[in-house]
């Protein structure tokens, strides 16, 4: 019997291998038209001029690089980790707040993925909201982990709906919604604020966990891989220490990569806490 996760890679097997046939080939042409302003990210950007410039500017980018199919090969490949583990959330998941989980994981590797394929702002904006979408079913997870299960659920998918509205909602607004002049939710104050709340609901969930050699493995995971992931991010960015577009290992995509494992890392600590099945636990025949 295969588990959610063995699943899930399964399934991906294909996407991967054509994901790679693509990145290989990658044809030029003029195939996005457009771009948008330099970000968070280098892979695109011209060596030489990431080297030399002062200032982020449209010149830094390799305009050899634009005129391709895929302009961020591993920030595009990289994303395709977080589709995995929404999959793999998503066959295992029972609670409705959790199979809304799986659904922002492959999601936000769609969005996430096409963005940095394309580098086109309204493909920038799917991946926001699909940041936006897991941060907060994580929160949401991680309060009604320990909540005992209650009829179909109804009241789960009741939240769930009021989530994909927030995230939705927030993430198209992040610039507009202010408090004496704070942007409120800003990506980076979200995702600050989610961080600091699931490791107040994490460590809630390890106190009132029976299984507690499973919490600990997941917590040690995601404080390993989201300080990866966090040193790959931050790193990464125009002045960082890992900002060299021609790096063998992206940091961004790294970013990608272990943001998806402490992803999973964070449902399967909530999972051994009173939430829906592990993605290790073996798929048992209806």
């Amino acid at each position: 019997m295969k588990t959610p996760l063995g699943l899930a890679c399964l399934l991906s097997l294909p996407i991967a291998v054509l994901l790679g046939v693509l990145v290989a080939w990658n044809p030029p042409g003029n195939h996005w038209k457009t771009v948008e302003p330099p970000k968070a990210q280098v892979e695109a950007y011209d060596v030489q001029r990431l080297r030399t410039q002062a200032t982020l500017t449209a010149e830094i980018y390799d305009h050899r690089k634009l005129s391709r199919l895929i302009r961020e090969p591993q920030n595009t490949v990289s994303n395709l980790p977080y589709a995995t583990a929404g999959l793999a959330i998503l066959l295992a998941a029972r609670r409705p707040a959790a199979i809304n989980l799986g659904l922002a994981g492959i999601f936000l590797g769609f969005g996430s993925g096409m963005y940095h394929a394309s580098l086109l702002p309204e493909w920038r904006m799917i991946d926001i909201l699909g940041v936006y979408a897991v941060l907060y079913f994580l929160i949401l997870i991680g309060a009604m982990a320990p909540a005992p299960r209650a009829g179909k659920g109804t009241h789960e998918w009741a939240a769930s709906l009021i989530v994909w509205t927030a995230a939705i909602y927030t993430g198209i607004h992040r610039n507009d919604i202010r408090w004496f002049g704070l942007k409120l939710f800003d990506s980076t104050y979200v995702f600050v604020a989610a961080v600091a709340v699931g490791w107040a609901l994490a460590f809630l969930a390890f106190r009132r966990a029976t299984n507690r050699r499973a919490c600990f493995r997941a917590l040690a995971t995601f404080a390993l891989a989201g300080t990866i992931s966090f040193a790959g991010g931050l790193g990464d960015r125009f002045g960082g220490f890992w900002a060299d577009p021609e790096f063998l290992v992206q940091g961004h995509a790294v970013w990608h990569t272990c943001g998806a494992i402490a992803l999973l890392a964070i449902y399967e600590l909530f999972a051994a806490a009173g939430g829906d099945p592990s993605t290790f636990i073996a798929i048992r025949p209806k």
